[in-house]
């Protein structure tokens, strides 16, 4: 059975959750991408280009990895889309201009209301992305 709000197309048949990977680099946002498939998730790469809000009606994930800086949208942005539009998506913000930017993003994430925010600095590992979904699949049995 498919949750409210998640057209039939987008579900997966084990359950899976949906990964949508935002950054303004496309290899990196293959890479992520391969990352997240390669333990077991589905996913899928968008540019930054298109506005979070198209992304989100478009796709319906149930998270998101997030590069802050991008010259679009940037990553502080789409937390603020993310929460108007679902408290409950679990976001993981990604860069290499340290930590500080890193702390920022998800102290300003949970004060949007968001449930799950986590954050890595690039380059991002594979242990990183296997916590954060181990998280986003713990959050969803959870409630």
């Amino acid at each position: 059975m498919q949750p409210p709000g998640k057209p039939a197309d987008q579900q997966d048949k084990a359950g899976k959750p949906l990964v949508l990977v935002i950054d303004d680099r496309k290899e990196v946002a293959a890479t992520i991408t391969a990352m997240c498939r390669a333990v077991g998730f589905r996913a899928q790469a968008a540019s930054d280009g298109e506005p979070i809000r198209v992304l989100l009606d478009r796709h319906h994930p149930d998270c998101l990895i997030v590069d802050i800086m991008m010259p679009d949208e940037d990553g502080y942005e789409v937390l603020k889309e993310v929460a108007a539009f679902d408290p409950h998506i679990a976001v993981l913000l990604v860069t290499g201009y340290g930590d500080t930017w890193l702390r920022m993003g998800v102290t300003l994430g949970r004060a949007q209301g968001l449930q799950l925010v986590q954050a890595a600095a690039k380059p991002v590992r594979t242990d990183d992305i296997r916590k954060f979904l181990t998280a986003v699949t713990a959050h969803r049995q959870a409630g």
